[in-house]
């Protein structure tokens, strides 16, 4: 890496390292394979209530793609919005916490910041040397993802996407798997953003444990018409997810038996972004932000 990339990455971390925005820095950054370990764990807690989680992706979201959703206590870097009362995230701010974690494997061993890569990350809860999806492969049938490992506890449980290589090649023998053990686990594919929300809905209406779904504005964005929030697109994208997320969320609080239940709520991405691309180490595509209704512990 050469010096003025250097530059650029000390340059973004300080940004990101302004005050009143995460709750860690970028020093205490959280690997994004914690969040697996996030959801085990509040489904093996006892509390007397029904564990559930909705679990909610913006592909492509750069860690300080949150600072369009914040104030900072400098407002040259977080003035462009005033706090909305309809934000997500900062809703599951006040209630948990916005952490910053980061995509790409360990410095000392290093893998693409991209979509199959991160997400898989996310939810097998280890780096792709692992699982195998270091590269854009088929995860390891040996390295369920959190979802499979619910469903063998017979809770049931949704992958919910756009992206057709999530079906074809990276979750393909998981959701072979989920069909000939008929496990709680459905997979599906949606044409857009708007057709994931609604299915969403459907599936917090009804009795699904552990509802997890990846929406694409962000990343579709950024690849067409470049990443970051200096971009009106990009952060047209994030700001919409944001305030879509948010009504999703009202709508786990209007279920009946909302008061018998105890929903973890997390906002993540997989990877940030770069001009209109992504896969590097620079701390544009690496560093990526977790939001979440309970505080987290690294």
């Amino acid at each position: 890496m050469g010096i003025f990339q250097k530059r650029k990455d000390a340059a973004y971390l300080k940004t990101l390292d302004t005050r009143g925005v995460f709750d860690n820095t970028t020093k205490t950054a959280l690997p994004q394979t914690v969040i697996a370990k996030i959801v085990q764990k509040h489904f093996d807690s006892r509390n007397g209530k029904t564990p559930k989680a909705l679990l909610i992706g913006f592909d492509g979201a750069r860690a300080d793609s949150m600072h369009l959703l914040l104030k900072s206590e400098d407002e040259a870097v977080t003035g462009k919005l005033f706090t909305s009362a309809y934000s997500a995230v900062n809703a599951l701010k006040s209630a948990g916490g916005l952490y910053l974690s980061f995509a790409g494997g360990e410095p000392e061993n290093p893998q693409e910041t991209s979509t199959a890569q991160g997400w898989a990350a996310i939810l097998t809860g280890v780096w792709g040397d692992d699982s195998g999806v270091k590269k854009h492969v088929p995860l390891r049938t040996d390295c369920p993802t959190i979802l499979r490992r619910l469903a063998e506890d017979g809770k049931k449980s949704a992958f919910l996407a756009e992206w057709a290589d999530h079906f074809t090649i990276t979750y393909k023998e998981e959701i072979r798997m989920a069909k000939e053990q008929n496990l709680p686990l459905c997979f599906h594919q949606y044409a857009d953003d708007a057709a994931l929300a609604t299915a969403f809905s459907e599936h917090i209406a009804g009795d699904t444990d552990c509802i997890f779904g990846i929406f694409e504005a962000p990343d579709y964005n950024g690849h067409t018409t470049g990443f970051g929030a200096q971009n009106y697109r990009y952060a047209a994208g994030v700001m919409h997810l944001d305030n879509l997320a948010f009504r999703l969320m009202e709508e786990v609080r209007a279920r009946p038996t909302y008061e018998e239940e105890d929903w973890l709520v997390l906002i993540t991405s997989d990877h940030g972004g770069h001009g209109r691309g992504h896969g590097t180490q620079q701390m544009y595509d690496r560093m990526t932000f977790i939001a979440s209704n309970k505080p987290v512990e690294g």
